[in-house]
């Protein structure tokens, strides 16, 4: 097995099935699977993954780490991708996102757009949010989003992989302790489109402020924030 793909999910009923075909849909020759850590779902999450050939890890609701991590211990390949269950991955993505993985490099992570933004939402996520986040790769304080990242299996084992007592910022938890094991670099032409229900549940100003606040907490070892709710 080449690559195993990570999802957590908690009744993801709305939007499983078009993610999981999305990724179905990758244009690649690498052999892999897809594996859900799923937080006992009482809608038809599990039923739709299953149809669609995933594998299921069943895990205690509340932490998304917990599922993150529980998938990733069942993985199979050579490189363990952490992906969304509401969010689009394009043709490309997969091949992309994988490309620079070798051993210098260990881990990748792929930019991020709104799926269903208005014209100023996808404007500011590609000229302000893409080259923020390409800066901060480059000087080694990563904004990193764990529904587009690639890491390693040998990195992700040795490192212990996600702390599951984090409720946010195991993402970006993750990738500073990969930076001990080698390389991580940003790569935008690995495109992901990310559903914006929580931006539109929240609103413009508590969603970048809550985002901006916690990654600030990660970098300078404060904790992060331990209250993030389900937005369905």
């Amino acid at each position: 097995m080449d690559i195993s793909i990570t999802i957590a999910t908690l009744n993801e009923e709305q939007c499983i099935r078009r993610t999981i075909q999305s990724i179905l849909d990758q244009k690649t020759d690498k052999d892999f699977e897809i594996i859900l850590g799923d937080g006992k779902s009482k809608d038809k999450t599990v039923d739709i993954a299953k149809e669609l050939g995933c594998k299921i890890v069943s895990v205690e609701p509340g932490i998304i780490a917990v599922g993150r991590q529980a998938a990733a211990e069942h993985a199979k390949g050579k490189i363990i991708i952490s992906a969304d269950a509401d969010t689009i991955y394009p043709p490309n993505w997969l091949e992309e996102l994988i490309r620079p993985i070798n051993k210098e490099v260990v881990a990748s992570c792929g930019k991020i757009l709104p799926l269903d933004g208005n014209t100023v939402e996808k404007v500011f996520a590609e000229a302000v949010l893409n080259n923020v986040a390409s800066f901060t790769y480059k000087v080694k304080i990563p904004f990193a989003a764990a529904g587009n990242m690639a890491v390693s299996k040998d990195a992700f084992r040795k490192i212990g992989g996600f702390d599951t007592s984090l409720v946010t910022s195991e993402d970006t938890d993750l990738i500073k302790r990969l930076m001990s094991e080698g390389k991580v670099v940003y790569c935008p032409n690995a495109v992901c489109y990310v559903s914006m229900r929580r931006v539109r549940k929240w609103g413009y100003a508590k969603y970048l402020s809550f985002h901006t606040k916690n990654f600030i907490k990660a970098h300078i070892g404060e904790n992060p924030f331990n209250i993030y709710e389900p937005i369905r």
